[in-house]
């Protein structure tokens, strides 16, 4: 699903359809791109604001619904997730990315073995998306399978346009698996894909951070100017300083 192609990170983009006035329509196109960028940014509850106005332009467009349950996702609100994830699939009978969304709720719910089916009902469908692929990723990482990172690298393979969130997600997913390494190098490719990301940023920063990376500040500074007052980097970047505080004081 080539959902990135149109939209240019960072800085808005001031095309589609116009009002008379020469303002953009704010349709649900124009809600969904609002919210993407608030993802970027790492505002969930905003993203989640704007897909929702994307449903209630239209409450058939697919990727409003699968943006909702990706932020509910976002901020832990797994009942949420899974009950708007049943809503859309009334609407879309056995979408593969709505039954990975599924997966992803229920492996960070804990619940391993409905993740697990709901991750092989999503890769067995047609026209399976490398959104699919890194859920299926971030399922097979939490049972510490060993064809996990296999799911990563189909997921970027088969990106084709969007290949920068692509590389940012699946920096996220080996991130929260512990697989440092592996993220480091798909993060890396997304700050040079995304650097007005607040959150690719981010997430490079903490990466490097848990590897002992000198740099991991820096890219928290940055994402700290793209995204001020972001309480969850503010709280890292003074643990990093803190942490670099005491090498210094002890000659570490």
């Amino acid at each position: 699903m080539d959902r990135f192609s149109q939209l240019e990170f960072g800085e808005a983009r001031r095309s589609g359809a116009k009002a008379p006035g020469g303002e953009p329509i704010r349709d649900e196109q124009y809600f969904y791109k609002q919210g993407l960028r608030y993802w970027l940014a790492g505002d969930f509850e905003p993203a989640l604001r704007n897909y929702s106005r994307a449903l209630e332009k239209n409450s058939t467009f697919l990727e409003g619904w699968i943006g909702q349950v990706l932020m509910l996702i976002e901020l832990g609100e797994y009942r949420e997730a899974m009950v708007w994830s049943d809503k859309a699939l009334e609407l879309f009978p056995e979408h593969p990315e709505l039954l990975a969304a599924k997966a992803v709720t229920c492996a960070r719910d804990g619940r391993k073995e409905k993740a697990l089916a709901y991750s092989d009902n999503s890769i067995a469908k047609d026209n399976v998306t490398s959104r699919v692929w890194l859920a299926r990723a971030e399922v097979l990482l939490g049972r510490k399978s060993p064809i996990a990172e296999n799911c990563v690298s189909k997921a970027i393979s088969i990106a084709g346009n969007d290949g920068p969130v692509i590389h940012l997600e699946a920096g996220r997913v080996l991130n929260k698996a512990g697989n440092y390494y592996g993220a480091l190098e798909n993060l890396r490719e997304a700050v040079k894909l995304l650097p007005k990301s607040a959150l690719a940023w981010y997430e490079l920063g903490y990466c490097q951070g848990k590897l002992g990376f000198s740099e991991a500040a820096a890219a928290v500074e940055q994402s700290l100017k793209l995204h001020p007052r972001w309480d969850i980097a503010e709280m890292t970047l003074r643990r990093f300083k803190k942490r670099g505080f005491f090498r210094k004081l002890f000659g570490k």
